[in-house]
């Protein structure tokens, strides 16, 4: 006589196939990532998870989809301001810093986007973001917080890469700084480096 398996219902088989894929696709990529390993850690069949997601792909994307819509909660009320002042950027910026420092297996998947996976869900990502964001920008540049001598989404990038690159790269810029002479500054202190890049002169 077989042993009875446990049934598990399928939006709680949804759920913790999302929860095992994030943490699989933060460890080792798309690539990287094999749907067994998945299927495993959430304690489901492979067939479940083609049920589903319809594949690797599909749950890529779902994932992808998921950590966005959070990031999205998340910042917000620093993107979505209704009235701006000298504080409004800075805030923006320090939220940014914020969440990833928060959420770091969301963290790992963004820096995987970069390297290897399905180009249609980061393209996708990138432009849902940036119409959020880049109005921010546009409007403290009007505002006269901003510099205005180089389009307004490139002062988006620069601001959020110099973010990742803090997060990221913490002993290369380490190095670099202590080789200059000077201390590792804190977050805050960073983010007033990047204000005296991005701010109007």
């Amino acid at each position: 006589m077989k042993a009875a398996r446990s049934v598990v219902p399928l939006h709680a088989g949804r759920e913790a196939i999302l929860q095992a894929a994030r943490i699989e696709f933060a460890k080792a990529g798309f690539y990287g990532t094999k749907m067994r390993d998945i299927a495993q850690r959430a304690g489901v069949s492979q067939g479940l998870l083609h049920h589903h997601f319809q594949g690797k792909e599909g749950l890529w994307t779902a994932v992808g989809e998921q950590a966005s819509a959070e990031f999205l909660v998340y910042v917000s009320g620093a993107v979505a301001q209704d009235t701006l002042d000298s504080e409004s950027i800075p805030t923006a910026i320090r939220t940014y810093l914020q969440y990833w420092r928060e959420h770091p297996d969301a963290f790992r998947i963004n820096l995987w986007r970069l390297l290897d996976g399905p180009t249609d869900e980061r393209k996708s990502r990138s432009r849902s973001l940036s119409e959020r964001a880049v109005p921010l920008i546009k409007r403290a540049q009007q505002a006269g917080f901003l510099r205005t001598d180089m389009p307004t989404g490139l002062v988006l990038c620069i601001a959020g890469a110099l973010v990742q690159f803090w997060l990221h790269s913490r002993i290369e810029m380490q190095d670099a700084i202590e080789i200059g002479g000077e201390e590792m500054p804190d977050d805050e202190t960073f983010i007033g480096h990047i204000m005296q890049l991005i701010t109007k002169t």
